[in-house]
C-alpha cells in the first residue's frame, strides 16, 4: 500500500472519533441553551457555557490540522508506540462520555480559566506545529520555534492544563482515574516521539540538551 494512501487512510478513524465528540458536545450545548434561552446575567451559566465551547473549539482545531498534516518522514513499525499514542488520545476524550457534575459558579469559573488558558496555549502550539501534527510517534518536520524553543512538548503541556478544566466539569473519581491513566500514556508517548525524532534529525540531540520536556526549568 503506498505510504501516501496509507497515511491518508489512517487519518480517517482519528478524525471520525474526534468528530463524534464534536457532534456530541454540540448536542449538549444545544440542550443546555434550550433549557436556559436567556442568560439573565447568570454568571454561572455563562461560565459553564464558555468552558464547554472552549472544549469544542480545541477539538475542531485538532480535526483541521489532522486533515492538512504533512506526510511522515519516518515512523515506528512496532505496535507499542501506536497503542500508547491511541490510548493517550482516546482516554482524555472518553471523559466526555461521563455525566457532568451540576453547575457551580466556583468550579465552572475555575474550569473556564484552566480550559481557556490551555486552549490558548494549544492554539499557539498548534499554529507553530501546523501540518507537522501527528497522533502516532512519527517524524514529519522538526519544529523548534515558538513555544518549542523552551519545551519539547508544549502542546501536551497545554492539553493537560485544559484537561484540569475539563475535570472540574465532572469532578468524579472515574474522571480522575481516566485522566491519570491518560497522563501516564502521554508521558510514554513523549518518550516514543523523542526517540523517532532523534533517529530522524541529527540536530535533535542538541535541541534536547537545551530544552525541557514538559515544564520549563522543572522537567
Amino acid at each position: 500500500m503506498p505510504d501516501k494512501f496509507y497515511d491518508t487512510l489512517m487519518r480517517v478513524p482519528i478524525i471520525a472519533y474526534t468528530i463524534f465528540f464534536v457532534v456530541r458536545e454540540l448536542n449538549g450545548l444545544r440542550q443546555i441553551i434550550g433549557q436556559h434561552p436567556t442568560f439573565d446575567h447568570d454568571l454561572g451559566f455563562i461560565f459553564n457555557l464558555a468552558a464547554r465551547i472552549s472544549v469544542l473549539q480545541f477539538m475542531l482545531l485538532l480535526v483541521l490540522f489532522h486533515v492538512v498534516r504533512y506526510q511522515p518522514l519516518k515512523k515506528f513499525d512496532a505496535l507499542a508506540p501506536k497503542v500508547t499514542a491511541l490510548l493517550g488520545l482516546t482516554l482524555s476524550l472518553t471523559v466526555l462520555l461521563l455525566p457532568r457534575a451540576g453547575a457551580d459558579p466556583r468550579f465552572d469559573g475555575a474550569s473556564l480559566l484552566f480550559t481557556l488558558s490551555g486552549n490558548i496555549l494549544s492554539i499557539v502550539a498548534l499554529m507553530t506545529l501546523g501540518r507537522s501534527l501527528s497522533i502516532m510517534p512519527e517524524a514529519r518536520k522538526l519544529v523548534v520555534g515558538g513555544l518549542y524553543r523552551w519545551i519539547r512538548h508544549p502542546l501536551y503541556f497545554a492539553e493537560e492544563i485544559a484537561l484540569i478544566g475539563v475535570f472540574l466539569q465532572f469532578r468524579t473519581w472515574t474522571a480522575a482515574a481516566l485522566l491519570s491513566a491518560h497522563l501516564i500514556f502521554q508521558l510514554l508517548r513523549m518518550h516514543w516521539e523523542e526517540k523517532i525524532l532523534n533517529e530522524s534529525f541529527p540536530e535533535y540531540g542538541e535541541y534536547c540538551r537545551r530544552t525541557h520536556r514538559l515544564i520549563p526549568g522543572v522537567y
